[in-house]
């Protein structure tokens, strides 16, 4: 039986069915998205997101389209501090470095379309980051652009031109195979 999504005044009263349908909503998406990125310990991730949403529900302002935006934005700051802890450590874990950034596959995009996986490959990591927010997690421009702390306009921006950098390789790459057939 799924749990009725509750308001937000009821997250802040701490109601005990809110926050078991505040887990079940976001628990799951969270550590898929730090298992996307790379991230050792996904679930250390989910929940010291979670942890962090439970002490900092009673200042939020928003709805429920601001609060997922809220609980990405928490959770890609929490795997972005990672990666600078490790790198100012100087210690490389050899099965997080071994690991790519982010694969298409890791996007959570099916394809057997080898061209869209190499195109997709070729992005820099910070838009691949930005097109997973946006067309796999289903946030919006203005969502994606508080999770990872851009401005709306630097990541419709970002966004506009990915796509159009990504049509581009596609197309090449198309006409590569039609010169030669």
């Amino acid at each position: 039986m799924a749990i009725r999504r509750p308001s937000i005044a009821d997250l802040k009263r701490g109601d005990p069915r809110a926050w078991r349908w505040f887990v079940n909503e976001f628990g799951s998406a969270v550590t898929g998205y730090a298992r996307k990125f790379g991230h050792p310990d996904p679930e250390e991730v989910t929940g010291s997101t979670l942890e962090a949403i439970a002490r900092r529900i009673a200042t939020f302002e928003g709805g429920h389209a601001e609060l997922r935006s809220f609980v990405f934005s928490i959770a890609h700051a929490r795997i972005v501090d990672d990666v600078r802890k490790r790198s100012r450590r100087q210690q490389v874990d050899v099965d997080w470095a071994s690991q790519p950034s982010l694969e298409t596959t890791d996007m959570g995009i099916e394809s057997s379309d080898p061209d869209l996986v190499a195109a997709l490959d070729q992005m820099p990591d910070e838009l691949k980051h930005m097109l997973h927010l946006r067309y796999v997690e289903g946030l919006s421009t203005k969502e994606t652009a508080r999770a990872i702390g851009k401005s709306e306009v630097a990541t419709r921006v970002a966004l506009s031109r990915g796509m159009a950098k990504l049509r581009a390789v596609l197309e090449s790459s198309s006409s590569h195979e039609e010169v030669e057939s």
